[in-house]
């Protein structure tokens, strides 16, 4: 089922100028202001009351609870452990034919992450990147982090100042505190969250710098401080997949490849650095 951060998400750039007050207002704290009150909800958005149910129906909803009776159900499944999610999906589930349909399932996963992001977050996301003159530092979790250091390899190929955070909270915390205006923080976090890449990413806000990031369907407490949000979808099995996270990941690089001044000639001098690399 689609949380309503992925419908709001991939319904953004076609909203009322209202409603996406409350739409980035929703995000802004999810899913917690989406709990209260229809003028809880109008207040953080400066709308009303009646603004916020017809955003509401605009995203499908018969009613705000109805709307409410899904972000309650998302609370659960966002903290589910892994653990909790294999005893759900072995009972009773046939695994005869298992590996034909997780390829198809993790082709899904692609194409619900390339639906569900507005085009106007992934061209501000490829903005920050262009800037060659400004620095990216690229930070993830347990198993996020993966993909990050996949990010920062494509982008330290076609642009400067690119750095992986290994240990954010120990020998790598000066990088952090180095960030200043105009750098990019990139964050990898999908569920079950991790305290420390909100605490870098606050570190990192408070130098001035833009945070920027990827994380799943049900929105890692990090958006909340970010400049710039996009979701992968992951719910596959009871071990969440990365596919999706990789695949926007992949694609974000390469549009921002293909504006950054002098990736080509950038390109170019590595492949002369690497002779003795080259297959005969």
């Amino acid at each position: 089922m689609e949380t309503v951060a992925e419908t709001v998400n991939s319904s953004i750039d076609s909203l009322s100028p209202a409603s996406r007050r409350i739409a980035r207002a929703l995000l802004a704290d999810y899913p917690s202001a989406g709990l209260g009150t229809t003028s809880s909800l109008a207040a953080l958005a400066s709308s009303s009351s009646a603004s916020v149910v017809r955003f509401c129906t605009q995203l499908g909803f018969n009613s705000f609870v109805e709307m409410q009776d899904r972000l309650r159900t998302e609370l659960t499944t966002r903290s589910a452990s892994p653990l909790i999610r294999a005893e759900a999906e072995t009972a009773g589930r046939d695994f005869s034919d298992e590996f034909s349909s997780s390829g198809t399932d993790r082709a899904d996963l692609i194409t619900r992450t390339f639906q569900q992001n507005p085009r106007s977050e992934i061209d501000r996301l490829v903005k920050m990147l262009t800037k060659v003159s400004n620095r990216v530092v690229v930070v993830g979790g347990h198993y996020s982090g993966l993909v990050g250091r996949v990010a920062q390899l494509q982008l330290s190929k076609v642009r400067p100042n690119v750095s992986f955070l290994e240990d954010p909270m120990g020998r790598d915390l000066h990088v952090v505190t180095d960030l200043r205006r105009q750098d990019v923080l990139l964050v990898l976090d999908v569920r079950r969250y991790q305290e420390h890449l909100f605490q870098v990413s606050e570190a990192a806000k408070r130098n001035s710098a833009s945070v920027a990031l990827i994380t799943d369907q049900w929105l890692s407490p990090v958006a909340g401080i970010s400049d710039v949000v996009l979701q992968a979808a992951v719910d596959v099995s009871f071990f969440d997949s990365q596919v999706g996270c990789l695949a926007l990941v992949e694609a974000v690089v390469h549009e921002a490849a293909t504006k950054i001044d002098g990736a080509l000639e950038r390109l170019r001098t590595l492949e002369d650095l690497r002779p003795s690399q080259r297959l005969k």
